[in-house]
């Protein structure tokens, strides 16, 4: 099962340091930038009351680019997206911006930082990370796995590159999951997925 609400993981996901992003030339749905490109991170946010999806609407409204990654339910007639994670969402755009996009939403979808308690600064992911768990998701949607205890990926792993296939160039950690050894892409120790069908061939440590 993948977890269903970030209780469990909040605190120790806080007491881990994450460094600045630099620029990311993606931009949501081909909307302009709303801040300057210089100022932009991908900050991880929480949600109340279970909102994510009205947050994503709310900030795609506005322009912004916005993640929450998702799993697919199967039902006999049909398939449907939930989030992954309950209550949480990465958003790319500068603090400034959300600080004064977050007072104006306050009352509709209430959005707050996850503080990195070692720094005291909101936690941010690298564009990097982000945009290689973005592309593995969206890509390999049939063969990857939610892992129950995401923070392990953060001490444990041999960093590799997918050198080969349809996930060239992204960048993980080979664990040994379920029996076999598997690629692992986390984020902020909070939410992480092992990627299926990866020959131990195509990945080079690094």
């Amino acid at each position: 099962m993948f977890p269903n609400s970030l209780d469990s993981n909040m605190e120790m996901a806080e007491n881990l340091t994450f460094e600045s992003l630099s620029q990311s030339s993606a931009q949501a749905g081909g909307c302009p930038p709303v801040v300057p490109s210089s100022d932009i991170r991908w900050f991880v946010m929480r949600v109340t009351y279970s909102r994510e999806l009205k947050a994503r609407i709310l900030l795609q409204e506005a322009g912004v680019e916005c993640f929450i990654p998702m799993v697919c339910e199967r039902e006999p007639d049909e398939k449907r997206y939930v989030p992954a994670v309950h209550n949480l969402i990465f958003v790319h755009s500068s603090r400034d911006f959300l600080d004064n996009y977050k007072r104006k939403v306050e009352e509709g979808c209430s959005l707050r930082y996850m503080m990195d308690r070692s720094t005291g600064l909101p936690m941010v992911v690298r564009d990097r990370e982000m945009e290689d768990f973005i592309r593995v998701t969206a890509e390999m949607e049939d063969s990857v796995l939610y892992l129950d205890n995401p923070l392990a990926t953060v001490e444990k792993g041999t960093p590799v590159e997918i050198v080969n296939g349809p996930l060239n160039g992204v960048r993980g950690k080979l664990l040994r999951i379920r029996r076999d050894r598997k690629v692992v892409l986390q984020l902020a120790g909070l939410v992480a997925v092992a990627v299926d069908g990866i020959p131990l061939e195509w990945c080079r440590v690094v």
